[in-house]
């Protein structure tokens, strides 16, 4: 199901507020109320990875190059969680950060092993062959201007920001309930998002126990 858009939003917080006599717009209310929309939007997709937008892009560097672009969907923010290739037919990832001892050798050709954040995405060294570099990010937001634009992130997290915020402006005083319910909600979406499943890195899983010697056979 999409989440909701900004008007459905607006209208529903006006009326929470006490002004839903003012209509869907809002009036002269409008701009207040759509800021604590798009400023709790903005806030909760700071406060931690959000897995329904995480993903990856597969990009291709040639011999002696060593920049990239960002993912075109993740262009705004740059939220890059890891970068990876695949050497030797595996997918190793790359270390972050590129420190000026590693300038001297920048052009020693090899195969990508760090890499930094600028104005693109800086490989070190320059590449000997044809690599896919492939970016785990999370996406940007999407536009929440326009009355039909929809949220982004959970609309009703969205809405009980705006709304907890907007109460502790126009100093309403049950404010701090409905931040109680934004924490609990958050903690639950938190937990949904990201699981409890263990996170195993690749370089640093177990080697594999050898196996026990038999006599006879082994000794």
């Amino acid at each position: 199901m999409p989440f909701r858009t900004l008007e459905d939003l607006r209208s529903e917080l006006l009326a929470r507020l006490g002004m839903g006599g003012m209509g869907a717009s809002g009036g002269a209310n409008q701009a207040a109320i759509d800021s604590f929309l798009r400023n709790g939007q903005a806030q909760l997709y700071e406060a931690t990875n959000w897995k329904h937008l995480t993903s990856y892009e597969d990009q291709t560097i040639g011999i002696d190059q060593n920049l990239l672009d960002y993912p075109a969907l993740a262009q705004r923010n740059r939220r890059i969680l890891r970068v990876e290739t695949v050497y030797n037919g595996q997918w190793r990832e790359l270390d972050e950060g590129i420190t000026t001892a590693h300038w001297n050798t920048m052009d020693s050709q090899s195969y990508p092993c760090r890499y930094e954040r600028l104005a693109q995405i800086l490989l070190y060294p320059k590449s000997d062959a044809i690599y896919t570099i492939r970016q785990w990010y999370v996406a940007d937001l999407g536009r929440f201007t326009q009355n039909t634009d929809a949220c982004t992130l959970d609309d009703e997290m969205v809405f009980l920001h705006a709304l907890a915020n907007a109460k502790a402006h126009y100093r309403h005083p049950d404010a701090a309930n409905y931040q109680g319910q934004l924490n609990v909600l958050l903690a639950s979406i938190k937990g949904q998002s990201f699981g409890s499943n263990r996170i195993f890195r690749r370089d640093s899983m177990p080697a594999p126990e050898s196996r026990p010697a038999v006599v006879g056979r082994d000794v």
